[in-house]
């Protein structure tokens, strides 16, 4: 589909920069709307919503050297992938589940430590909250880190600085956001 909507495009200047663009990003893209969604069969539709939604903003993404070439791709792919989950949640919320299903096997066994699930799961979105509240900075570098699992030289690469330094710089991050959610659940116990 993603081809037919490239070979419409009137400008061939326009056809070879997206067939250029999809060439080199489509594997990044492929990982990073799997890697979101964990959906293997929707994958593929997402990387092509993906490039549908570059196309519409070809003039805007040539404009970009290479590392906000790349950012704002992984960008709108990581928007495309959020945006399914969000819609599959709410289509499952609505779904009538049938007779035939036995709701007992969803219920945890005694067995299953109950209170600690709570308190991960709590950890984690006090977590999400505090990496939410970080400079735009140590969210991107957070993110390409650990999201995207790229490595120190490539995400040196698109903020410009020396690739030692990535490490200093998570660190940072990581610490800033650790402090933030102490906070919060300080303010919680109190």
């Amino acid at each position: 589909m993603i081809m037919m909507a490239i070979a419409a495009m009137e400008n061939d200047d326009d056809k070879t920069f997206m067939l250029n663009l999809y060439n080199d990003y489509y594997g990044l893209v492929l990982k990073n709307v799997y890697y979101i969604a964990r959906d293997a069969n929707q994958a593929e539709d997402l990387t092509n919503d993906t490039f549908l939604k570059l196309i519409e903003k070809i003039s805007l993404i040539r404009t970009l050297k290479s590392c906000k070439l790349a950012a704002y791709v992984v960008y709108t792919s990581r928007s495309v992938a959020i945006n399914f989950i969000k819609h599959r949640d709410v289509q499952q919320k609505h779904v009538y589940y049938g007779e035939d299903l036995d709701l007992g096997e969803k219920v945890p066994s005694l067995e299953d430590n109950l209170e600690e699930r709570i308190v991960h799961q709590e950890e984690i979105e006090e977590l999400g909250k505090a990496i939410l509240k970080l400079p735009e900075k140590h969210k991107d570098l957070l993110y390409f880190k650990y999201i995207l699992e790229m490595h120190d030289r490539d995400i040196a690469e698109i903020f410009q600085i020396a690739p030692d330094s990535v490490r200093q710089y998570l660190t940072r991050a990581r610490r800033e956001a650790r402090e933030l959610m102490d906070k919060e659940m300080n303010k919680r116990a109190e």
